[in-house]
């Protein structure tokens, strides 16, 4: 034991003659690194300095010429109004800023300062110039009488009185406007200076320099015999000038006999002068003090380091000679423990002989719920059985004891705690009689893991469903293709024949629209996606909406001989702000797609109910699109707002589409807060339901009485419960008394029985469709009585088909489904001749083109094909047409013509040479004021919302969208011409 303490001793010894060396080497090489980050350090700082002195002066010029702005509005508003009105607003500008002067001065010298002195100025010949140029001019002037000033001119707007002056000059006193260069900091033993490319001081900062250096006015001059540091292209004084009028930032070290200093500089951006900050080097010397008082206690504390752990190793080992048995012990028990912590796991020993356990770490508990004095003593079966490894029991017996032997990952689940956790049991060999057991926690890398695998299986998901995607777009985009190759190839081979050449572009027409509403899908879902739409709140009626979207949708329900049912449930707010074209353009996609995938004689219905319970200002909408259709499976259904999702089945693999509607649909009513859910199964067909919170227009008429109709009695017959309770409803709102049925030959019961009790129906409101008998035959027998009671019909299919019928019949006026609060007061007006009958809307007729005989266009477009075809449409709606290819030729057209020569310019935006935008500026800018008013629409493939912003901030006065539709054309035309 003895032997055993010197060896320590020696040893310890030794440790303290290494540490003693390595703090020596330590703090030489900590000086070197310090030195050399101090001196960065303080070239930083300064740098730091110089970039807020220019950024003080900057502020301060960029002040300047706004207040000159400001006053150059003022003064151009006074325009020919007399000189002691422009006196006396110069007189109010100069109170307003720190100037010592402000003058107008004309185009010939003459001026007037803010004093109603008049004089001469002497402009020079580059002065003028640059200001018709619309430059900023700052001038530095010596005066006479002593001190330097600085000019600040501007170009006004337009003539001040008589005299014509338009140039606006304040004079600063230049010791004044550098005011804000004065340094803060170093102790006053720094000067800011502004020289100029000559390297002449124009002004300094007070500050200690010494006299030699702070009164010689050339700034070089006194840097000449200096040494340069900190920076490798600056080594002398003429270097360093080269550096500064190259327009250079930087900074360096100089220095010579008894002095140095830190030189920092950089530009002003104004006449030609730079900014430079000199500070003596002892300034900002306390860095590098700072520094150094770090390393030394750096040294001191590792050196003390050093020699508390000699003296500790020497202590522990020591007791560890005398006490080596009782410390073996505990130390093992402690490491295992510090082990079993630290790696969530629990470690277990067991003796050989006996094959029980002889210790087991605490974090038994936590990890698997039981104490460890339960499996002390007892046999490492015990604890195996506790997992039900047999298969980790069988192992064991036949394990030779030489290798790991490991379980592997198995699940384990504690019933006391109710938990689950994914264990890993590895056996080590024996080592001093004693066999090691570890049980590993792995839970959190079996979650991550999971996770992993999760990201991978939807990252492949993804991959697959954009690879069929784009397998099914080349599918569907070449169908389309396809026909209008085909067709066009008989159309050429059949020329003579008119009708198959007709019926050939027809279903080309048809193909390329089909193709452009693919191509629209596709662009649309790469917006949502990239976060470029934006949604566009404007005023809009409910009910306008639905009609529109009725009147679309018609031709394709009569088509596929389908019912179309539209009915309004407690609707009392019509009017709201929203994106109706994105609304337009959900409905319009979950009708289309009812229609599509509904067999003929089906039925789809579109249901809107205002829901009351939504927040002040606000209305809750649930709007319901229901079909008899095919239907989904409800695996399919669970995907169907995903992009690039479409249902496989032999029936919708012949519908075309790209699969991306639905996902457009939900990206929309997402972005305007609401919801959309999907219930579905298949061959009993699919209901969308949407939910959306609106805000209410704040002027939206109220459903007040109507004088006419109060007390009036008036019954509802119409098949379905809902809108028969929603319909009197809203007539009990305009004061009227309502009764309901649902069966035709009971309205007419209704009808007899009212008049001989003398208490006889004031209005009839009967739907077209009853269960039980047409609503016109309904009609017909309530005539039959006697009774002239105004009878409206209500139906939800074109009237044109029922009009004529009904009205012989006896009915007085038509109402169409869905019904609003809006639609029943006018029909109920309309039918008790309380107001006339409005006029149908007449589209314009496009075959006159009266209204463009004699009217020049100038067609600017640069592909040969596209131009053709536009050239040859508009020709015979009776234009004389002109043609450019691209926008330098369309403004050199429009230049060179005369006022009247085009009526209209037609302006493709993506071209050569100059793009459109910019040919519209162009004109715009033209001095002839009649041509550049000339109107100029967009026609352009370049269709998004951010688009038609451009055209309209660039001057347009419209924007067609191409592949162009004839009727939009001729319709923007028309407005140009009203």
């Amino acid at each position: 034991m003895e032997k055993q303490i010197r060896h320590n001793r020696t040893i310890m010894i030794i440790l303290l003659l290494i540490s003693l060396l390595s703090s020596w080497f330590l703090v030489n090489y900590l000086v070197v690194r310090v030195s050399r980050t101090a001196d960065e350090e303080a070239l930083s700082h300064i740098k730091e300095n110089t970039e807020q002195l220019h950024y003080s002066f900057h502020n301060r010029t960029e002040d300047t010429w706004t207040i000159m702005e400001i006053e150059n509005q003022a003064l151009s508003g006074l325009g020919t109004a007399s000189e002691s009105e422009a006196v006396r607003a110069l007189s109010l500008f100069l109170e307003k800023s720190s100037g010592s002067h402000v003058y107008l001065i004309a185009e010939d010298g003459s001026y007037i300062d803010d004093l109603g002195n008049k004089g001469r100025w002497q402009l020079d010949e580059e002065m003028l110039p640059l200001l018709q140029n619309g430059e900023y001019l700052c001038r530095l002037r010596q005066v006479e009488t002593g001190g330097d000033l600085l000019d600040f001119a501007i170009l006004l707007s337009g003539s001040v009185t008589e005299n014509g002056y338009r140039i606006l000059l304040m004079e600063y006193e230049l010791d004044t406007y550098l005011e804000v260069l004065e340094l803060q900091t170093y102790g006053g033993k720094g000067v800011a200076y502004i020289v100029d490319s000559e390297g002449m001081t124009l002004f300094k900062t007070e500050g200690e320099l010494p006299a030699s250096h702070s009164q010689n006015y050339f700034f070089y001059q006194f840097l000449k015999d200096m040494r340069f540091d900190g920076d490798p292209d600056i080594n002398d004084a003429a270097s360093l000038r080269e550096a500064i009028n190259s327009g250079k930032t930087g900074a360096v070290y100089a220095s010579e006999d008894g002095y140095s200093y830190a030189v920092s500089f950089r530009p002003l951006h104004i006449m030609d002068w730079h900014l430079v900050l000199m500070v003596e080097r002892s300034a900002i010397s306390e860095v590098r003090m700072e520094y150094m008082q770090q390393v030394q206690w750096i040294a001191i504390g590792a050196n003390l380091l050093i020699m508390i752990v000699c003296m500790i190793f020497y202590m522990v080992n020591s007791l560890w000679i005398s006490r080596r048995s009782e410390v073996r012990l505990t130390s093992r028990e402690r490491i295992i423990n510090v082990l079993s912590t630290n790696s969530q796991g629990v470690y277990i020993l067991a003796d050989d002989a006996t094959g029980k356990c002889t210790f087991i770490s605490k974090s038994i508990k936590d990890m698997l719920g039981v104490p460890p004095a339960d499996f002390l003593g007892r046999p490492m079966k015990a604890l195996l059985d506790m997992f039900r490894r047999q298969e980790l029991e069988q192992a064991l017996r036949e394990w030779d004891n030489r290798t790991v032997l490991e379980s592997g990952r198995f699940l384990f689940c504690n019933e006391k705690s109710n938990t689950v956790k994914y264990l890993r049991i590895r056996v080590f060999p024996s080592q001093n009689g004693e066999t090691v057991m570890a049980v590993l926690d792995e839970t959190a890398d079996a979650k991550r893991e999971q996770v992993l695998e999760d990201a991978v299986n939807m990252a492949r998901s993804a991959n697959q469903a954009k690879s069929s995607f784009l397998s099914n777009m080349s599918h569907d985009i070449r169908t389309p293709m396809n026909a209008i190759i085909g067709y066009t190839t008989l159309a050429i081979a059949n020329s003579e024949d008119t009708e198959k050449v007709r019926d050939y572009m027809e279903k080309i027409l048809s193909s390329g629209n089909h193709l452009l509403s693919l191509i629209n899908d596709i662009l649309d879902m790469s917006r949502i996606e990239s976060g470029k739409i934006q949604l566009d709140e404007t005023e809009a009626n409910l009910s306008d909406m639905l009609h529109d979207i009725k009147t679309i949708i018609s031709g394709q329900v009569n088509a596929k001989q389908l019912e179309l049912y539209m009915d309004v449930i407690d609707v009392t707010d019509e009017d709201v702000f929203c994106d109706k074209t994105r609304i337009n353009q959900v409905l319009l996609n979950l009708i289309s797609n009812a229609v599509k995938f509904t067999p003929p004689g089906g039925a789809v219905s579109v249901r809107i109910t205002q829901i009351h319970n939504a927040p002040e200002g606000m209305g809750l909408y649930e709007i319901r699109v229901k079909d008899t259709g095919i239907g989904m499976s409800a695996e399919f259904a669970e995907h169907i707002f995903e992009p690039f999702e479409r249902e496989r089945t032999s029936t919708v693999s012949r519908i075309q589409g790209t699969g991306l509607g639905m996902a457009i649909s939900k990206n929309i009513i997402d972005m305007m807060g609401g919801s959309i859910e999907v219930y579905t199964e298949q061959g009993k067909g699919t209901e969308f339901v949407i939910r959306l919170t609106l805000r209410l227009q704040s002027e939206t008429a109220a459903a007040e009485n109507i004088t006419e109709l109060e007390g009036l009695k008036a019954l509802v017959v119409d098949d379905d419960f809902n809108t028969c309770d929603s319909v009197t409803k809203m007539l009990m709102q305009v004061g009227m008394r309502s009764e309901w049925t649902i069966f035709g030959k009971e309205a007419v019961l209704r009808a007899k029985q009212s008049i001989e009790i003398n208490d006889a129906f004031n209005a009839y409101i009967i739907d077209w469709r009853l269960p039980d008998m047409n609503g016109i035959e309904v009609v017909r027998q309530i005539r039959s009585l006697g009774d002239d009671t105004p009878i409206i019909i209500l139906t939800a299919y074109d009237r044109a088909e029922i009009e004529a019928e009904a009205t012989a019949a006896g009915a007085t006026a038509f109402c169409s489904k869905p019904m609003f609060m809006s639609d029943l007061r006018k029909a109920l007006m309309n039918a008790l001749g309380g107001q006339k009958k409005r006029e149908e809307n007449i589209l314009p007729s496009f075959d006159n083109t009266d209204d463009f005989k004699d009217k020049r266009l100038l067609l600017v477009e640069d592909n040969e094909l596209n131009r053709e075809i536009a050239y040859e449409i508009l020709k015979e709606y009776g234009f004389s047409i002109d043609t450019a290819e691209n926008g330098q030729e369309a403004l050199d057209k429009v230049s060179a013509s005369k006022a009247g020569d085009y009526d209209l310019v037609l302006m493709d935006i993506q071209m050569p040479i100059l793009d459109g935008y910019e040919a519209t500026r162009r004109i715009r800018a033209l001095e002839n004021k009649e041509l550049a008013s000339i109107p100029i629409i967009a026609m352009t493939a370049n269709a998004f919302d951010e688009d038609r912003k451009a055209a309209a901030e660039c001057g347009m006065n419209g924007f067609i969208s191409k592949p162009v539709n004839m009727q939009e054309v001729i319709g923007a035309l028309r407005n140009v011409f009203r």
